[in-house]
């Protein structure tokens, strides 16, 4: 019987010392996957505001392409993924247009900046729904002096649309041409 004891007795201490090292490897497992998860929602986050951007950025570009007559709009949300963003239409002369926009992430600030099509962009009539949410920055925000346009619209009042009309070259001598901005908020006419 003694030697019966000392039998169950080292199996119990066996599986201790198993069920230790298991939860060792588990305990490694789960740091290890909340590490690359983190790095996952990084990685969300950057495609999320990529795809988001490239709506902004294409939309001057199909008013272009399309030619006189051409509106292309879009609608944007008040937030992107609970958090708040903006939107910077930039030209520099003759060094081409770019529309820049940034948003806070769970992990740090984000910001892409696209090319768009060169044209003479001016903020139009109310005609087609407002201009309520366009604004000019404040001098202190424009750095260059080139700039002949720097419209960015804050969606932090609501959800609205953003609309690009293009009406075609002012004269015959016009290197490109106008493409009218208009945006509104959700419930606005």
């Amino acid at each position: 019987m003694i030697k019966g004891r000392r039998v169950k007795g080292q199996v119990a201490i066996e599986f201790l010392m198993y069920a230790g090292l298991f939860m060792i490897i588990a305990i490694a497992a789960f740091v290890l996957t909340s590490f690359a998860e983190r790095g996952d929602v990084g990685l969300r986050e950057s495609q999320l505001l990529d795809a988001f951007a490239y709506r902004f950025a294409s939309a001057p570009t199909i008013a272009y392409k399309g030619g006189e007559g051409t509106v292309y709009d879009i609608s944007f949300p008040k937030k992107l993924d609970g958090k708040g963003y903006e939107v910077v239409y930039v030209c520099l002369g003759d060094k081409g247009c770019s529309v820049q926009v940034s948003w806070a992430g769970s992990y740090g600030e984000y910001a892409y900046s696209y090319v768009i099509a060169p044209a003479k962009y001016v903020i139009g009539d109310s005609d087609l729904g407002g201009v309520s949410c366009l604004e000019t920055p404040d001098a202190s925000e424009i750095t260059n002096d080139a700039i002949t346009l720097a419209r960015r619209f804050n969606p932090e009042a609501s959800a609205g649309r953003l609309v690009f009309r293009n009406t075609g070259f002012d004269s015959v001598s016009s290197e490109y041409p106008t493409i009218e901005l208009y945006c509104s908020y959700e419930g606005e006419d």
